[in-house]
């Protein structure tokens, strides 16, 4: 099932989007983690109004895995939706198990896959996940991004994308006052998208 970056060329690039976002020990906990996955979903299905219906993933856990997870039901009732996931570099299994992430989750999104492309490399070679994150971008036209304002990959990926003039989103994690926020009310920032 492994691509290589060639063989995503027949993909439109007006029909791609690239999504990205903090990993689990930088978003909520309980309900408001349920929350901020009900407002993942709901610009989601904004992109997929869009016509978005081709979506780059970086397979981390948290903001990669929910996306991801919501696609794959998504894509039960819309055979047009293809999730291809980027793996960072070749011994991502062994780097993804030594931080403690859900190896289930990892599994769930290789095997889920609609495309994999593996880039070159180690987990140990300095920029490999900037790396992967700029060959997302630069195959997409949109960016849908979970991410506060302080120095992540995610934020980085963002920023990089809105620099290359994407069509952008930006879900800030942080719930906002409220018991029970709906998406409209949580914090995001948008352009062209």
């Amino acid at each position: 099932m492994a691509q290589t970056a060639a063989q995503l060329s027949d993909i439109p690039w007006e029909s791609a989007l690239c999504i990205t976002g903090h990993r689990p020990e930088k978003l909520p906990s309980g309900k408001q983690l349920e929350a901020l996955k009900r407002t993942l979903r709901y610009y989601i299905d904004m992109a997929v109004s869009m016509g978005y219906t081709h979506f780059f993933n970086g397979i981390a856990d948290g903001i990669d895995y929910y996306a991801a997870e919501y696609l794959f039901r998504l894509r039960e009732t819309d055979p047009r939706l293809k999730v291809i996931c980027i793996q960072p570099c070749e011994d991502y299994e062994q780097f993804f198990r030594k931080c403690g992430y859900s190896n289930e989750h990892l599994q769930e999104m290789l095997e889920g896959a609609d495309e994999l492309v593996v880039l070159p490399g180690s987990s140990g070679k300095q920029g490999i996940f900037l790396a992967r994150d700029r060959f997302m971008v630069n195959r997409s036209s949109g960016i849908l991004a979970v991410c506060r304002e302080e120095r992540s990959g995610s934020l980085y990926t963002y920023r990089y994308a809105v620099k290359q003039k994407l069509s952008a989103c930006r879900i800030y994690p942080e719930m906002p006052d409220g018991s029970t926020p709906v998406p409209e009310q949580w914090r995001v920032d948008r352009y062209g998208f």
